[in-house]
């Protein structure tokens, strides 16, 4: 089965392409004034242009509205499908950016980047093994995870960052 990235995709380009049949069907139409032996003065020949094109114009918005919708669509599915880096100070500037427009807040991205216990656990086995830490860190931190179920929202890398929130409202 087709995934829907790929439709919203296939339903954007095919409708970019339709919107440039559309428009050089349009710069004909409305270069035909030109040729009906008809003369205009300077001030018209624009105004006529259009008006002969006018039914093309219309078609060429509705085609360019279905194309930022299909394209926004596809940015939506693939942003939520994507894979995001787990990590401490992605969340803290994730949870501002959810307190200064709260409207973000409904992709509940800050959830889907905190690291795990699991990454936790990794990130100090990464340190142990660079020798960033000594075995005696190492084992509390370790026992520090496995016994605090709230653990997951405490960090562990060593290198928090926190962000103070004002409102200036």
């Amino acid at each position: 089965m087709v995934s829907r990235q790929w439709l919203y995709f296939g339903g954007f380009v095919t409708t970019a392409i339709l919107l440039v049949g559309v428009g050089l069907i349009a710069i004909l139409d409305g270069l035909s004034v030109l040729s009906g032996g008809v003369t205009y003065s300077e001030e018209f020949v624009l105004l006529a242009m259009l008006g002969e094109a006018a039914e093309w114009v219309v078609v060429g918005l509705v085609l360019g509205l279905f194309a930022a919708v299909f394209f926004a669509a596809t940015v939506v599915s693939v942003l939520r499908s994507a894979s995001l880096p787990r990590d401490d100070r992605l969340v803290s500037l994730v949870e501002w950016l959810e307190l200064k427009y709260p409207h973000l807040r409904r992709f509940d991205v800050a959830q889907k980047v905190e690291p795990t216990i699991e990454d936790r656990k990794q990130q100090l086995k990464e340190r142990y093994v660079a020798g960033e830490i000594s075995e005696e860190t190492f084992e509390r931190k370790m026992a520090q995870l496995m016994d605090d179920p709230s653990a997951d929202s405490k960090s562990s890398s060593g290198n928090e960052t926190s962000v103070e929130i004002t409102d200036e409202s």
